[in-house]
């Protein structure tokens, strides 16, 4: 009977699960002063942004936003310089070495809710590099790389 009903679930929502094949990276004005990416997410399909911010508090679940959405989050853009506008795309945002995207090996289904991994239960995701490292993990990509120095995204314990 449980077959029976993952089979009808998985044929109801096939083709709704977002999807993305390409990570973004951000730095906020506190990464922008540690010179390091603090902030990842996925770019879905659309263009859209999916993620679960860490400044939104712990635990909350990821939402799908626009550059125009993110640009109205005073949190994140706590302490940036008021005499200079924010980037208004994430082309401006590039040139000015606040933002890049990386292409990943394969798409990958990215989940509405927080995710653990599928290895390890108690490594739930609390923040945006521990959602991505799971996501990713879950589906196969080794994402050690969120290790590396110039990210702070996620812990090197993780």
């Amino acid at each position: 009977m449980k077959t029976l009903l993952e089979n009808w679930n998985r044929f109801l929502t096939e083709g709704m699960q977002d999807t993305s094949d390409t990570l973004f990276f951000l730095k906020s004005p506190w990464g922008m002063k540690r010179g390091k990416f603090d902030h990842v997410g996925f770019v879905l399909k659309d263009g859209r942004m999916k993620d679960m911010s860490g400044h939104r508090g712990e635990m909350i679940a990821p939402i799908i936003s626009t550059w125009e959405q993110l640009l109205t989050d005073d949190v994140f853009w706590e302490g940036w310089p008021d005499n200079e506008d924010k980037p208004q795309s994430p082309d401006e945002a590039k040139k000015i070495g606040i933002y890049q995207i990386m292409k990943l090996p394969k798409v990958v289904d990215v989940p509405d809710e927080i995710v653990c991994r599928t290895s390890n239960k108690s490594k739930v995701s609390e923040n945006c590099g521990s959602f991505v490292f799971n996501v990713l993990h879950n589906a196969g990509i080794n994402p050690d790389f969120l290790k590396d120095d110039k990210y702070i995204v996620v812990g090197k314990q993780f």
